[in-house]
């Protein structure tokens, strides 16, 4: 009998595992330029999820977003879900009446979804005669690309190369980021937030404001930046002794926060001018859960729902560590800005946000904290948890973007 040494494929071209090599290798790729390094880690990620969508598809029944009665397509299963109220945006505008149920409440409808996604595919698609759901995806993709540029650069402002690296893999593997291939707003979202935490880091006030603005027009991100805004300002002037924070510049942070402000208001109050109804935003984002609106007190009555009567205390404990988390050692490493953005998005979240299927999805402009993930240099480590998001990547894709007629849950 053979001993193991000798088994056929244990020797198999050692020379591909040499970890010397492998170390070479890993060198000489961090000598290429940054945005080349930024761009290969996105183009390995979106084979992937392209790949989970494409296995995912092959059980997918035919759904109310399929170009066929009996067939549905990869472009298809791309274009699911909320994809198809961004097509209605595009397509039908907004409505100037709202729609109510049988209980006497506003009903779903295209106020709940944010114009900038469905203004940039439909004026893409009358340019190139090209249908909206083929752009849609197409447009989601290339801004996910540009977005991994800029967050690769603003990571290295903190990190070491491979460690900015590191954490840029982690974003955009991160389970839910597979939606970057979609007809979803989050890739506009994540490119504009992302140029916008740089332009704040480097303290360029008045460039970050048409950015902030855009973002505000993309999805509903526009209150939490604004909180986080009043947060940074406070601590400026608060650390003014450690950190100056000349009058120049307190009249550029301020006119930046002040302005913020009102950009996170365009779209709602364009629905109150639209519609006549001051509430007509929020009675919207309303219909897709209870009908009401409520602040913090949701957050326990799901833990409660879903846990039983140790639900709040877990709730507790997962805040308390988020914020141990964000201002430990590790989380002082993403920078006083990154920092007070996390805490503020994460307080947002936790004041505003109905938590549902979709929470997840909802993390991803906390992608900051992949800072204090990447910073661990262990080989083993670091595959470990690429492997574990790929693992969770297909979970997400299989149960929650999968549709399961005539009803499901929303990813």
């Amino acid at each position: 009998m053979s001993r193991p040494a000798d088994l056929p494929g244990i020797t198999l071209a050692p020379e591909i595992f040499d970890s010397s090599r492998l170390s070479r290798l890993g060198t000489l790729f961090l000598t290429l330029p940054v945005w080349i390094q930024a761009l290969a880690v996105y183009f390995v990620s979106r084979v992937v999820s392209i790949s989970i969508f494409a296995a995912v598809l092959k059980r997918q029944d035919p759904a109310n977003w399929s170009s066929s009665p009996v067939t549905t397509t990869l472009n298809d299963f791309l274009n699911f879900w909320d994809s198809g109220w961004y097509a209605r945006v595009a397509e039908e505008g907004y409505p100037r009446v709202l729609p109510i149920d049988d209980s006497g409440a506003v009903g779903e409808n295209q106020w709940a979804f944010y114009p900038l996604h469905p203004a940039v595919v439909s004026t893409l698609s009358d340019l190139t005669g090209v249908s909206y759901e083929i752009i849609s995806p197409i447009v989601s993709t290339l801004a996910a690309a540009l977005a991994s540029i800029v967050i690769l650069n603003l990571f290295r402002k903190y990190l070491d190369a491979d460690q900015a690296l590191m954490g840029l893999a982690l974003v955009m593997f991160f389970p839910p980021a597979a939606v970057f291939s979609t007809g979803y707003a989050e890739s506009l979202t994540l490119l504009l937030q992302a140029m916008a935490l740089f332009l704040l880091v480097e303290r360029r006030y008045l460039t970050a404001l048409p950015v902030v603005v855009l973002m505000d027009l993309s999805r509903p991100i526009g209150v939490a930046f604004s909180f986080f805004m009043l947060l940074l300002l406070i601590d400026r002037f608060v650390r003014r002794k450690h950190d100056p924070y000349p009058a120049a510049e307190v009249a550029r942070s301020w006119t930046l926060g002040v302005l913020s402000c009102a950009a996170a208001l365009i779209h709602p109050v364009h629905a109150w001018l639209a519609t006549g109804s001051m509430t007509a935003y929020t009675d919207t984002e309303a219909a897709w859960h209870t009908g009401e609106t409520t602040f913090v007190v949701q957050w326990v009555a799901q833990a409660i729902n879903l846990i039983g009567p140790l639900g709040p205390v877990l709730l507790i404990i997962v805040v308390a560590g988020m914020l141990a988390l964000i201002f430990s050692p590790a989380g002082a490493r993403m920078g006083r800005t990154l920092q007070l953005f996390c805490l503020g998005y994460g307080l947002y979240l936790l004041i505003f946000f109905n938590p549902q299927t979709s929470t997840l999805r909802l993390l991803l402009p906390l992608f900051p904290m992949a800072v204090t993930l990447a910073l661990v240099r262990s080989r083993g480590y670091r595959a470990a948890m690429l492997v574990a998001y790929m693992l969770l990547q297909i979970v997400w894709v299989a149960y929650l973007w999968h549709f399961t007629p005539p009803a499901d849950l929303p990813p």
